[in-house]
């Protein structure tokens, strides 16, 4: 890498026991992984996907079609098991990891996000954002490519006369490949090409990259129409549901919520060291790797940190900043004058999340009283899992059942039931909403609800109803509610 070569301090964290010790810890992960992949509940929207896989589509309400891809891949190797699902979170969780340290000049902080819960509980999570950090984390070495070959060329007065640019078609072909495949995964991909403006636009002539550029972007296009002519068939409304689920808006105090959420999750460091990305960039603006990684770490955390001052964001939003991070921040380590209060900073930086992971799987063990039922989510989901068994297994296998939300609609596919729906009106519009199937289309149905729920206007058509079961929930000995299996028929139609 081009910055270990620019004179760093003789004094380095790094040595070669250290980088032993981080592929040691990444065999490690790997079979933490797989281990906690086959104990951990599913979650609901890993089921959601699941149901994508089964029905392969040029995109979906929610996302595009990259995360159904990846999981019909790896369930048609290892089955359709919980291990089948997420493998292809596990291996590329050990991928990127394995990418930064190729990038950072240490090992030190890499360590210790190893070991957060971000990395340990959440990189066996299979959802769109897996796929996305792969390709972005990807198109970001592309960029760096890109920006290694500029530097040089835009130094040289002579070799800007004779060369009008030093970047050939072939690599814009790459680059729009990889933006192409981004956007399928996910559609916060469309922030990477504006990081790589910024970068191209403050430094070189726009004749030298603009062509090349524009190109890249026709390629990326190609690649997304699918995405585009499944929302054209809908009227754009997975677009605009995606649009208007991130204008909810919030109180200026939630971006103090979203800095807590995302420093228990992965620490303060991105947040701590922001100020010292921005006054070091003058400073370090001629080493290539650095302007190139600050450009793709400062815009999206920027952009995020703006949006959450006023409006609602998911925890998983803005993992796309700190990929360019890591990197950043050993780079920034090296070259401090004041290491003792660096490394203090770094280690401090760490503790909430590092107590976190240590309370959570002490938890997984033993279930810790101080943590109440009720705010226990992974016992919850395996409660929710075993409550779906038992219903499912009450319902012969074509039937029609109607469920309240998408959830429960996953989980219920997933256990064999073709034939589950997601009530009209009901829970937020999915997948399932996008042609609806009305129930009175059927002789018979069953409804799956909350005990007590009145009947909802889409069974009005049926005269008669029966409660086959009614299953309480239960989490850690508690009762948390109870969920009522009703059969409806209607005789006319019977007959």
């Amino acid at each position: 890498m081009r910055w270990a070569q620019q004179g760093s301090p003789s004094s380095h964290w790094t040595t070669a026991l250290s980088d032993q010790w981080y592929l040691v810890g990444l065999v490690s992960i790997f079979i933490a992984h797989l281990f906690l992949a086959v104990t951990l509940p599913p979650a609901e929207d890993e089921l959601y996907y699941w149901t994508w896989s089964q029905s392969l589509s040029g995109s979906y309400f929610d996302h595009p079609p990259m995360v159904a891809w990846w999981i019909l891949f790896t369930t048609k190797l290892l089955g359709n098991g919980l291990l089948g699902i997420r493998f292809s979170a596990i291996l590329a969780h050990l991928f990127i990891l394995f990418g930064l340290g190729t990038l950072s000049p240490n090992k030190n902080i890499l360590g210790l996000l190893l070991l957060t819960p971000l990395s340990l509980f959440g990189g066996i999570l299979m959802s769109p954002d897996v796929p996305l950090l792969v390709f972005w984390f990807l198109y970001l070495r592309w960029a760096l490519g890109l920006e290694e070959r500029f530097a040089p060329w835009g130094d040289d007065p002579v070799t800007r006369v004779y060369r009008k640019s030093p970047v050939g078609w072939g690599a814009w072909l790459k680059g729009g490949l990889l933006l192409g495949l981004g956007l399928l995964s996910k559609y916060t991909m469309a922030l990477a090409p504006f990081c790589l403006i910024i970068l191209l636009f403050t430094r070189y002539r726009w004749k030298a990259w603009l062509p090349g550029f524009i190109f890249h972007l026709l390629i990326a296009l190609v690649l997304f129409s699918p995405v585009l002519f499944f929302n054209l068939k809908y009227q754009f409304r997975p677009l605009l549901f995606q649009w208007n689920h991130t204008q909810g808006s919030v109180p200026f105090s939630f971006l103090f919520t979203y800095l807590g959420n995302q420093t228990l999750l992965l620490g303060a460091l991105p947040f701590l060291f922001l100020p010292w990305v921005i006054i070091s960039f003058s400073k370090f603006s001629r080493v290539p790797s650095f302007r190139a990684l600050a450009c793709f770490y400062l815009a999206p955390l920027l952009f995020f940190l703006f949006k959450a001052t006023h409006h609602f964001l998911e925890a998983n939003w803005g993992l796309v900043a700190y990929l360019a991070f890591w990197p950043i921040a050993t780079f920034l380590i090296e070259h401090s004058s004041f290491r003792l209060f660096t490394k203090t900073l770094v280690l401090t930086s760490f503790l909430a999340p590092l107590l976190v992971s240590g309370i959570a799987f002490v938890h997984l063990i033993r279930p810790l009283t101080i943590i109440s039922s009720h705010q226990d989510r992974i016992a919850k989901l395996r409660a929710q899992f075993d409550l779906s068994l038992k219903a499912a297994s009450e319902i012969p296998p074509l039937s029609p059942v109607y469920l309240s939300s998408y959830q429960w609609t996953s989980y219920f596919r997933y256990l064999g039931l073709t034939q589950a729906f997601q009530l009209p009106n009901q829970g937020r519009e999915s997948q399932y909403t996008l042609n609806p199937t009305s129930p009175c289309d059927f002789e018979s149905v069953f409804l799956f609800t909350s005990s007590g729920s009145a009947v909802p206007d889409s069974l009005n058509c049926f005269k008669n109803h029966k409660t086959i079961s009614e299953y309480p929930l239960i989490i850690r000995g508690a009762e948390h509610g109870k969920l009522t299996l009703t059969k409806f028929t209607n005789p006319k139609k019977a007959q």
